[in-house]
């Protein structure tokens, strides 16, 4: 099969993370890379606070543009991974769409459930891919304490905690990252990590309350959710007013305690009845999320295999549950679940 040809829209951090993971691909080319910024396209280096595991690479060895409806028009492209700000996700995706071109989409995945329900839409009628970036649904760690809930290996699930907190944005664009009109704030950008994951892996739950406060993007910068569930329940924290960047979780089993990125020993362990220690758990994949959810993108788009663990149709739901936290904040009361339409 002919290799894929892929162009990149968004050249900041997380875009040139996801050119170091196109570049270990064998079956893919990086042709064209395009930012409206100039200064981007020009083949420095950057700091950002993200984990990278990919090649350096050479953006001299593509064609680069300004104008993204320009580089649709000149290339012939398989594929678009876009790293933009959160407002233009939709805009550019099913720009991208209509064109019989495939997207891959940094999350979250758009800034409200009517703009997924048009992403959606553009995907179906054109017959491509559509999948969003939600990392944490091929994060080892992650999916190790998803296999353990499922298959109960510790029993049954009784508790959850996950965690995600950081500062304002210093590293990447703050203009638009800090300003809740175009980002969602801490919630939808951050938080929304957690959240997507917990209804990947658990589902919806029965209902839901939210406590929050904004900060200086103006939306809610800082939140703490309780989730129900029939037998447990979990927390979701999340914030923007920390000052390093942390992601943990605690699950709490019948038999065990199962926990990840808790210092000073950030591996994943676990500490079943009786033991006295935690021992770390050894991970089926040394490769990080970002890698992994590239290459399933890659592997939907040529044919290989069917999407099955990133659908659109739920990361619209993690859009809208993030939505309904927003309503319970305002609301100081319980949710429950209905429709996100």
């Amino acid at each position: 099969m002919a290799r894929l040809k892929v162009g990149i829209c968004g050249y900041g951090g997380l875009g040139r993370v996801h050119a170091g993971t196109l570049v270990g691909m064998d079956d893919a080319d990086i042709v064209a890379v395009c930012d409206i910024n100039p200064k981007k396209l020009l083949p420095v280096e950057i700091k950002f606070n993200i984990e990278q595991s990919g090649p350096v690479f050479d953006i001299r060895k593509c064609r680069t543009y300004t104008d993204f409806r320009k580089m649709l028009k000149k290339e012939k492209l398989d594929a678009v991974v876009t790293a933009l700000p959160t407002n233009v996700h939709a805009k550019i995706a099913i720009m991208a769409m209509k064109e019989g071109i495939s997207v891959f989409s940094e999350k979250p995945m758009a800034l409200n459930v009517r703009e997924c329900d048009k992403m959606i839409k553009a995907r179906d009628d054109n017959n491509v891919q559509l999948q969003i970036g939600q990392c944490l649904r091929f994060w080892p760690d992650y999916e190790m304490l998803k296999k353990a809930i499922t298959e109960k290996t510790y029993g049954d699930l009784k508790s959850l905690t996950m965690t995600r907190i950081g500062g304002y944005c210093t590293w990447g664009d703050p203009d638009w990252f800090n300003d809740g009109k175009l980002s969602g704030g801490a919630i939808l950008d951050l938080h929304l990590h957690d959240v997507d994951w917990v209804q990947h892996a658990l589902g919806l739950p029965k209902s839901l309350i939210a406590a929050g406060s904004r900060g200086q993007t103006g939306a809610i910068d800082d939140v703490t959710a309780v989730w129900q569930y029939d037998d447990f329940i979990v927390t979701i924290r999340g914030s923007w007013m920390y000052q390093t960047f942390s992601m943990s979780f605690q699950a709490f089993f019948e038999n065990a305690s199962m926990d990840y990125g808790m210092h000073p020993d950030t591996a994943l362990r676990i500490k079943g009845k009786g033991d006295k220690d935690f021992t770390k758990i050894e991970l089926p994949s040394k490769e990080n999320g970002y890698c992994r959810e590239i290459r399933y993108f890659l592997d939907c788009v040529s044919g290989k295999i069917k999407n099955t663990v990133c659908t659109a149709e739920s990361t619209k739901e993690s859009v809208g549950l993030v939505m309904l936290e927003n309503k319970s904040i305002s609301k100081q009361k319980w949710m429950k679940l209905g429709n996100f339409n």
